[in-house]
């Protein structure tokens, strides 16, 4: 189908007006399909990444503070932004564990998102600096290292890119449904001027 056809389905479909009581239903069920109460496994993820967002403010911002004059600058800013990225995160996870639930579509791609954010931002200043080192063997040894790391944060992303469009998926098919059913309901009705 064509960008015109599809502009003018649109356009005859946002002129119809849904009747409340199905929009109603509609907009709950969409809710619910979006926002997950926080319980068991979902709760107990998000109170590892607060403790593990925490853990990593503190020993990346420690590591900052007290390694040796001599350690390079970009090695203190790889903890410096390990810190941050650590904060922001548990930040996040305090976030989800007041209201309770997950929004999947934001939430869990926040999540995802800093990983990923981190281990990029890392591995950059890691390839970028790691020549400076008089050993090269220890350069490759970090670059492996994050090479994992990034893998794994690839994966977790993906995932979460996944759960987004599955829900954005399931969002539209039931909105397509209350559509079809809002039509029926249409059909169904009989003018009460005409006769049989």
């Amino acid at each position: 189908m064509n960008k015109s056809n599809n502009t003018f389905r649109d356009k005859l479909l946002d002129m119809e007006i849904p009747t409340p009581a199905l929009k109603e239903k509609y907009e709950r069920e969409v809710q619910a399909m979006v926002e997950k109460k926080l319980t068991g496994l979902r709760k107990l993820g998000t109170v590892v990444s607060l403790v593990m967002g925490l853990g990593f403010f503190v020993l990346f911002g420690t590591l900052a503070v007290i390694v040796p004059k001599e350690f390079p600058l970009w090695g203190r800013a790889i903890w410096a932004v390990g810190s941050v990225f650590g904060l922001t995160f548990a930040g996040l996870a305090v976030l989800v564990l007041k209201k309770g639930t997950v929004h999947l579509k934001t939430d869990d791609m926040a999540m995802a998102g800093l990983g990923w954010g981190f281990i990029v931002i890392m591995a950059t200043i890691t390839l970028v600096f790691s020549g400076q080192l008089p050993d090269r063997t220890i350069a490759i040894k970090m670059l492996v290292s994050l090479l994992i790391f990034e893998v794994a944060a690839a994966v977790g992303l993906l995932k979460a890119i996944i759960e987004r469009s599955e829900v954005k998926t399931r969002e539209k098919l039931l909105k397509i449904e209350y559509r079809l059913a809002e039509i029926s309901e249409k059909i169904d009705k009989k003018p009460e001027n005409v006769k049989e």
